[in-house]
């Protein structure tokens, strides 16, 4: 299997979908519910806490310790679990073809340990933040308020997210990489819970990302070889599991005050 040449990301992806957004049907700002907060944070969560993957410096740092892109992206978010066999980042990311994941694994992992790729990709996540974010007053804020939300979640069954969360409890403390990785932190959250929503649909990965709102061009971004099954079988279990990750999702913004639920939801989708 070729290795693929460009990034190693999917933009909005089934393994990290967005919700529906919050409008100004849903409710005033100042009255949001948990689910509308869900709704209301998943896409800037989902934009902006992917964003930093793609960002030329974050690839060329990659570049500089030896990595390729798949290698630097697979190590780097994968390493947080530790040194562990490539089949337990397999199950843990869920939507990549498990022979691509595996031989960018074990090809990253030969070059320098994963802790340390784990650890200097998180640095370039709060490089990245104090760019973005450098002006940003309300950084430091919208930190807290995220950061408490994703306290209050219950780990069982989301080791990617539990590992994340810990090393963005563990960082800089300048707000623009405390938000920055609070955003990293948000969207293996959300992600986390969609897998096991699909998982427990009884749809495997392939079908997930090709029924799921990007489709087949999304599955040959994720590195799977044609052929692809027919995007339509699972299109309206597809609906449902996107339903059950809202709901999986919901209590970390319910542990929030509802005035603060609305303080985020601005404060985010305020950011561009």
């Amino acid at each position: 299997m070729t290795e693929p040449t460009g990034t190693s990301t999917a933009k909005d992806t089934v393994a990290e979908p967005r919700a529906k957004e919050a409008s100004a049907a849903d409710g005033p700002a100042e009255g949001l519910t948990a689910a509308q907060c869900v709704r209301g944070v998943a896409g800037p969560i989902g934009r902006l806490g992917g964003a930093w993957m793609f960002d030329e410096q974050t690839n060329a740092r990659g570049e500089q310790l030896g990595l390729s892109r798949w290698s630097w992206y697979h190590c780097g978010r994968g390493g947080v679990l530790g040194d562990v066999d490539a089949s337990v980042v397999v199950a843990a990311f869920g939507f990549f073809p498990p022979a691509l994941q595996s031989k960018a694994w074990n090809r990253g992992r030969g070059v320098r340990p994963v802790g340390d790729t784990a650890q200097d990709y998180a640095q370039a996540c709060a490089d990245w933040g104090r760019r973005t974010f450098g002006s940003l007053e309300s950084a430091g804020r919208l930190a807290d308020l995220l950061g408490g939300a994703l306290a209050a979640v219950d780990v069982a069954g989301l080791p990617l997210f539990a590992a994340w969360r810990v090393v963005a409890a563990a960082g800089p403390a300048d707000a623009p990489a405390r938000l920055a990785l609070a955003l990293q932190a948000g969207r293996e959250h959300r992600g986390s819970c969609h897998l096991v929503a699909v998982v427990a649909a009884g749809i495997d990965p392939l079908q997930a990302v090709v029924s799921g709102r990007y489709g087949p061009r999304n599955a040959e971004f994720f590195g799977w070889a044609p052929p692809w099954p027919d995007p339509q079988v699972a299109r309206e279990a597809m609906v449902e599991v996107e339903a059950v990750t809202d709901r999986l999702v919901e209590p970390a913004f319910a542990a929030l005050p509802t005035e603060q639920r609305a303080e985020l939801v601005e404060g985010l989708r305020a950011l561009r």
